[in-house]
């Protein structure tokens, strides 16, 4: 387990090393915030499936949020 995690750990700085040098050069500040935004997310996810913690499903989250509308639209389009 230890060693997954270093592995994760290690792909995640191969991937910040690759790609940040490029993003400082063109000074895009607002992907840089993003990218790290979601370098944190997959850092936090990845480690959570190693680790075997309790991840909430995001399907079920995205599916209860889009219910609403996918309702709405099929009773304004259904005649």
């Amino acid at each position: 387990m230890l060693l997954d995690v270093l592995l994760i750990l290690t792909g995640f700085a191969v991937i910040v090393a690759i790609e940040l040098p490029r993003l400082i050069k063109q000074k895009i500040y607002r992907e840089i915030v993003i990218f790290f935004v979601l370098i944190a997310i997959g850092i936090t996810l990845s480690l959570g499936q190693v680790l075997q913690l309790p991840i909430p499903n995001i399907t079920k989250g995205i599916e209860t949020v889009t219910r609403p509308i996918f309702k709405t639209v099929e009773r304004i389009l259904s005649p």
